[in-house]
């Protein structure tokens, strides 16, 4: 999913889905070429493995903890929370921040 390049709300439920809310946290972060990444998230890392290059991040949404439901299959079935989660990737996008928005959601 690229914020560049007209994403939709379906690009967003697949980025979601594709991974296991009981197995990890997963940290939620968009690079400044636009791309939206969904990585693991383990406190003995400190960083998502893919956003460990930190001089190709725009902004830091959010970090879902284990078994919280806010990741995987189950999580898109809640279409207020995805319609949440999309309109903040887009204003955030939109508005060129920087660092971590996660106050936001």
């Amino acid at each position: 999913m690229n914020l560049d390049y007209s994403p939709t709300l379906d690009q967003l439920c697949q980025l979601v889905a594709s991974v296991d809310d009981k197995l990890d946290s997963h940290i939620l972060f968009v690079t400044k070429n636009g791309d939206v990444h969904l990585s693991p998230f383990r406190a003995d890392t400190a960083v998502g493995a893919e956003y460990a290059n930190e001089e190709e991040l725009q902004f830091v949404l959010d970090t879902f903890m284990i078994a919280e439901g806010y990741t995987g299959r189950e999580a898109t079935q809640d279409r207020e929370w995805m319609d949440e989660l999309f309109s903040e990737l887009i204003v955030h996008w939109e508005d060129k921040t920087t660092g971590f928005a996660w106050e936001s959601i």
